[in-house]
């Protein structure tokens, strides 16, 4: 290490001027970097109910769905100006590029056909409503045929007739954030006085994370100015308080332009990318630069510190370096593509900031004005945070088991208020119950089924599957099962058409409203059906050789605990009632499928990434420690930062989602950096103290202060993100905050009390190789 440095040192002008060229064009590929919430990123697409939502999406569509409520203020929707209004927001959306016309549901859709009886004994099929009504007497047949027919009575209209539902799918010509601008520019004209208009759907709630994503712009300045106040309060001079800061900078530099060159689109969790690499390298900036002044304040000569500062901590930096970027690269394992990028950039923006800080750092400070002697003595005068620092000492080292006992109450506590953690994925969560899109979920479920999606699969072996009766009937007591539960509504399947059109040829009597037994009947009655509304007609319910069909659903609650409990039952009542049958059914698409698979997902792999943090951690730390007692000394300050995490969870009620799970790998790769540096230090003290006591003392007094601001910086650093008033980041902000902040007041407490409760021999061996190189005794004699 000691030959790099002075290599570095001598060619410090080369190696600046290489940093900046390799800078500039990395520079040149962030205008490959944008901004995308991708519709399968988040998702765990190995589970069985991704694949199944994946499958009926491929089939019959339903990934970008939205919805759109209008809520009568007054009385109800059957006015002849609310009804124009629905008429209006359905045909300027069927004119809007991308919008699959057989999926476009409302009163008004040309796909939404009344099914009556007709003449001659024939079933007539038209149009629910070709224009808007405009008399009393246009207004109550509606009216009437609404109310008869379950498929638009409770679906399309609410039960009391106050709100109506307009339903459009959308394909992937355009993006969710052009759906969504583009249904306000439908819907704004439309909103007075007379109507309340709700916005619910994935591609309105993905298109409110792509704005909330956007702040980050604003965001990340705010983090640099909080992070640079910081470091001047840690040094007090100008130059100390810069040079962690470019330093910081060019790192991000780097880490978006690999994002540029990866072709990965930024999205919520890689936005958050830059703050955490800014905090970060700016965090082992500070660790170089206040050595740098120790050993200056010996040396008098700033090259020299240079050297001697890099070539104490350098081997420290590369360990805790490599902890760190192994650390966030374990989110790879993650079963979620966006969290798998999140942490192969954050790994390789870690160990881009590894190599600026080997390199442009020390480079760049040998090329600056050493420190003048007012800069050395503001830099190394004691102030408030010294005198915090002795007697956090004087309490560790007269009461070390004191320390660790409080330490193992704090975390029985905090272990007991984990076991009350719940686990929720619910999309909608993901924003602030004030935001607009709450507001909107919340009305729309009260007044209308719900905004959770339920959707089941139903296959069969060979085509024309779904025209056997034995099936359909099957289908529709699975529907019935499912309506038996209050808060599931807006059942609809290709039972309940057949079943509306055997009811018409029978006159409207309401005892054929059932699935008939011939099987050449029901193909009969699907055939006059796409004669009178097309081909496309029931496309949203069978595909075209009637082999495949699909349930749909909506739930008013997405909640975790509900979600699974409907899963079993259904999968249950499926199992049992399509015994026999030559189909296949699918249960858990929609998204209480999917939020069911966050959920499976987060739990296990939250489980395997603690597991395999703490392995890397544990085995890299002993390796470099030559110890397997390091290994766990580095450990124990870390998962009393993450058990007291949990326990802040739980009695905070905040659920486990897919941000708190990433929480842990990224606090515990960032806080293990503090227990190496520390653990380093007093290795070094010990070495030359007359005591352990005093190597203690000496080390929190030194790498504690270093410490102290690394984790001030990354933890307000991270609290810039509940500025932005957006829930997981609130969240993200918070908990990060937190489990930093008791990983370094861990670091300097609990491993101090263990080590002079234990001595153990890893800390002790530098003492004992520095005694060991003194001359036998008897060569002193002589």
């Amino acid at each position: 290490m000691q030959r790099y440095i002075t290599f570095v040192v001598r060619h410090r002008l080369a190696v600046v001027l290489a940093i900046a060229l390799v800078t500039v064009g990395l520079a040149t590929q962030i205008r490959h970097v944008h901004l995308e919430i991708r519709r399968r990123a988040a998702l765990p697409q190995d589970h069985p109910y991704v694949k199944i939502q994946n499958r009926i999406s491929d089939l019959f569509g339903g990934e970008a769905i939205a919805i759109i409520g209008v809520i009568a203020n007054h009385g109800d929707i059957f006015t002849p100006a609310i009804l124009a209004k629905i008429y209006r927001i359905t045909n300027k959306l069927r004119d809007t590029t991308g919008v699959i016309d057989s999926s476009l549901f409302s009163i008004a859709a040309p796909n939404v056909k009344a099914v009556i009886p007709g003449a001659d004994g024939m079933m007539d099929i038209h149009a629910l409503m070709d224009g808007p009504p405009r008399t009393a007497e246009e207004i109550e047949r509606l009216r009437d045929i609404i109310q008869e027919d379950k498929l638009f009575r409770g679906n399309l209209i609410s039960s009391d007739g106050t709100a109506a539902v307009i339903v459009a799918e959308f394909d992937d010509r355009v993006t969710d954030p052009e759906i969504a601008r583009r249904i306000d520019e439908i819907v704004g004209p439309e909103r007075d006085q007379s109507v309340t208009i709700a916005l619910a759907g994935a591609p309105v709630l993905r298109a409110a994370l792509a704005r909330y994503t956007a702040l980050i712009v604003i965001l990340f300045p705010l983090a640099v100015v909080v992070i640079g106040l910081i470091h001047y309060e840690a040094f007090r001079t100008l130059q100390a308080m810069f040079l962690p800061l470019v330093t910081a900078l060019l790192s991000v530099v780097w880490a978006l332009g690999i994002m540029g060159l990866t072709g990965q689109p930024m999205d919520t969790w890689s936005a958050v990318t830059p703050v955490v690499i800014l905090a970060v390298a700016a965090g082992h900036a500070v660790q170089i630069l206040k050595r740098y002044y120790e050993e200056y304040a010996i040396a008098g000569d700033s090259e020299q510190a240079v050297i001697r500062s890099l070539t104490a901590v350098g081997p420290v930096m590369l360990t805790a370096g490599m902890i760190a970027s192994a650390g966030f690269a374990s989110l790879m394992t993650f079963g979620v593509t966006s969290v798998r990028v999140f942490g192969l950039l954050l790994a390789s923006g870690i160990l881009s900031a590894l190599v600026i800080e080997m390199t442009f750092t020390p480079a760049c400070r040998c090329l600056l004005p050493p420190p003048r002697s007012r800069e050395t003595q503001r830099e190394g005068q004691s102030n408030w945070l010294d005198r915090t620092l002795d007697r956090m000492a004087n309490l560790v080292v007269s009461q070390p088991r004191g320390v660790l006992a409080t330490a193992l109450v704090v975390v029985a506590i905090s272990i007991l208020g984990a076991t009350s953690m719940r686990v929720d994925n619910s999309f909608r969560y993901w924003f602030a119950p004030s935001t607009q899109v709450r507001k909107d979920d919340a009305l729309l479920n009260e007044k209308l089924p719900g905004t959770a999606s339920v959707r089941i699969l139903v296959e069969g072996r060979e085509k024309k599957a779904m025209e056997e009766p034995a099936v359909l009937k099957a289908i529709a007591d699975l529907e019935t099962f499912m309506e038996n539960d209050p808060r599931i509504g807006g059942v609809t399947s290709i039972a309940d058409h057949v079943k509306r059109m055997h009811q018409a040829m029978h006159n409207g009597d309401p005892a054929f409203y059932a699935i008939p037994d011939n099987q050449r009947l029901i193909a009969q009655y699907l055939f006059l059906y796409s004669m009178a509304a097309g081909p496309d007609g029931l496309s949203a319910f069978v595909d075209a050789d009637d082999q495949r069909a699909v349930i749909h659903g909506l739930s008013k609650t997405d909640t975790a605990a509900f979600c699974r409990n409907l899963i079993t039952r259904l999968q249950k009542y499926a199992n049992e009632r399509f015994k026999g049958l030559a189909v296949k059914v699918g249960i858990a698409g929609g998204t209480i499928g999917v939020q069911t698979a966050m959920n499976d997902i987060v739990v296990h792999d939250k489980i395997v990434n603690m597991i395999q943090v703490s392995a890397i951690i544990f085995l890299l730390s002993a390796l470099v420690l030559r110890s397997l007692v390091g290994g766990v000394f580095v450990l124990m300050p870390l998962l009393m930062a993450v058990a007291v995490n949990l326990g802040v969870m739980g009695f905070g009620h905040i659920w486990l989602d897919m941000t708190t799970a990433a929480i842990t790998a990224m606090g515990v790769s960032i806080g293990a950096d503090f227990a190496i540096y520390l653990i380093f230090r007093i290795r070094e003290e010990w070495a030359t103290a007359d005591s352990a006591a005093a190597a203690i003392r000496a080390s929190l007094r030194s790498s504690g202060k270093a410490i102290f601001f690394v984790s001030s910086a990354v933890a307000l650093g991270y609290m810039v993100l509940p500025f932005s008033g957006f829930s997981i980041w609130v969240r993200l902000g918070l908990l990060t905050a937190v489990i930093i902040s008791v990983s370094a007041l861990a670091t300097l407490t609990v491993i101090p009390a263990l080590a002079l409760l234990l001595e153990p021999r890893f800390l002790r061996s530098a003492r004992e190789a520095k005694s060991d190189d003194r001359p036998p005794e008897r060569a002193v004699v002589a």
